[in-house]
């Protein structure tokens, strides 16, 4: 035990070494390449070597904002201000404006503008332009910061996180590129956003001539095929990228996702409307659904007056947080002079967005009991062709059109059980005595005959396309 003991003290020692030979530019190129642990040892070994040094303390408060340990950072850049390293007023103002501190921010810059014109052996740039055009936004941004209550939030995997979105069949459905035909054009990573019925897809592309991503929009056509994809508006991802799209049954109301000069940093949340001939310049629909690390995905579901949004502000690495909130058709923002404004711009606290004594496990067991939506082109299904011959997966297909026609089949008796399901539910209702269901019945049979006729064509076209 002593001499494993005596082992260890020794590497410590050589490590501290190590570190004090270092020099703060190669400290700065170690952390610069990932090596965070090692430029962060050796920065504090260098800071306890050289205390009266403001360059290694800042330098230390990098390495431990890289490391993610901010109260430390802040500690050390607070000792580098003192040790008159000017720039950490910079760094300081930007983690106060991240925090939605623009009080404690504007003094960092106040001061850090004072520093420079007190320097009179040479003149110094002032830098304090972009942490100044941020602040600024998020000043604006911090005007407007709904009101709502945000009933849940789940952690899932960044990669198709809009697959945990659970919205009624009315709603559409969000799908992976998979759904898409083949040869149509995609960014990675996007969504594929379909209507209710199933007869238009929108998603993201990449756009060659300049190199931006852009939603496009196709439609089905009568002859089974889709047509060829065409942008929805170049002009809703402004001077940046537009993605992870989700349109309203409405048919109006457009939701995107953005990272041009108008959102706060990354991707924002966009709202676009459609006035007839097409969608009007997007307005960022602001705080708390954005922040300033990148936001996603907005959609709700009016069925079950649920919303959901995704974004990675709580830095779980590959993980992204999705809330679920109660939208309302009037907006109310937070009053600006409410001391919990940060608080409810951050999402603090999920409990401190409800109302007093709100119960919301009716709502939730309510999005619970949906049956999850899953991309008709991830699902298997069994398939025969006249001459016996059984498909189950769109690789045996030999035609295109039939592996297209495939989709619209599988899509169609996924609604044609839910169909069945619903009915089932509200005839046993109906025979308890609500008679008030009897018209919803009716419609909902409706509906089953005609998906059911649907079916029957669209197996015709799948036999008539694959043994042509």
């Amino acid at each position: 035990m002593k001499k494993l003991k005596a082992t260890f003290i020794a590497i410590l020692l050589s490590l501290t070494a190590y570190a004090e030979e270092l020099t703060l530019e190669q400290v700065q190129s170690l952390l610069e390449s990932g090596n965070v642990a090692e430029a962060t040892a050796a920065a504090d070994s260098i800071s306890k070597a050289k205390p009266k040094s403001g360059d290694a303390c800042y330098l230390l408060g990098k390495c431990y904002e890289a490391d993610q340990r901010l109260d430390e950072a802040i500690e050390a850049y607070t000792r580098a201000v003192e040790l008159d390293a000017y720039n950490a007023y910079l760094t300081l103002a930007a983690i106060a404006t991240e925090r939605y501190d623009i009080a404690a921010a504007e003094q960092y810059i106040t001061d850090y503008k004072a520093r420079l014109t007190k320097n009179k052996r040479k003149q110094l740039p002032d830098e304090s332009g972009a942490v100044e055009e941020r602040m600024t936004k998020i000043r604006t941004m911090l005007d407007r910061v709904e009101k709502i209550q945000i009933i849940d939030s789940i952690t899932v995997d960044k990669r198709n996180f809009f697959e945990a979105y659970q919205l009624t069949h009315e709603s559409g459905s969000l799908n992976t590129i998979d759904l898409l035909p083949s040869g149509f054009p995609f960014s990675e990573p996007t969504s594929v956003y379909r209507t209710e019925d199933r007869r238009e897809m929108i998603w993201s592309a990449t756009d060659v001539s300049t190199g931006k991503s852009t939603l496009c929009t196709t439609n089905y056509l009568a002859d089974g095929t889709w047509e060829e994809p065409v942008a929805l508006g170049d002009h809703l991802g402004g001077d940046g990228n537009a993605n992870y799209p989700f349109l309203m049954a409405d048919g109006i109301t457009l939701y995107f996702a953005s990272d041009c000069s108008e959102s706060l940093g990354g991707y924002d949340i966009f709202i676009a409307r459609n006035n007839g001939t097409g969608f009007l310049q997007p307005q960022n629909i602001g705080m708390p659904y954005n922040s300033a690390a990148d936001d996603y995905m907005l959609a709700i579901d009016e069925m079950t007056g649920v919303g959901w949004w995704a974004t990675d502000r709580n830095k779980l690495g590959d993980k992204l947080t999705i809330y679920m909130f109660i939208p309302s058709e009037l907006r109310i923002n937070v009053d600006i002079n409410d001391p919990s404004l940060a608080d409810r711009a951050h999402i603090t606290s999920i409990r401190s967005t409800w109302e007093k004594n709100a119960d919301y496990s009716a709502l939730l067991n309510k999005v619970a009991a949906i049956i999850p939506q899953k991309s008709a082109a991830s699902q298997q299904f069994d398939f025969t062709l006249p001459d016996g011959k059984h498909l189950t997966r769109y690789e045996d297909f030999t035609n295109p059109q039939a592996r297209e026609a495939m989709g619209r089949y599988v899509d169609l008796s996924n609604e044609i059980a839910d169909l069945k399901e619903q009915l089932e539910a509200l005839r046993v209702k109906y025979a308890k005595g609500d008679t008030t269901l009897e018209m919803e019945i009716l419609y909902l049979e409706r509906d089953l005959v005609n998906a059911q006729n649907d079916l029957a064509r669209v197996k015709n076209d799948i036999i008539r396309a694959e043994i042509r």
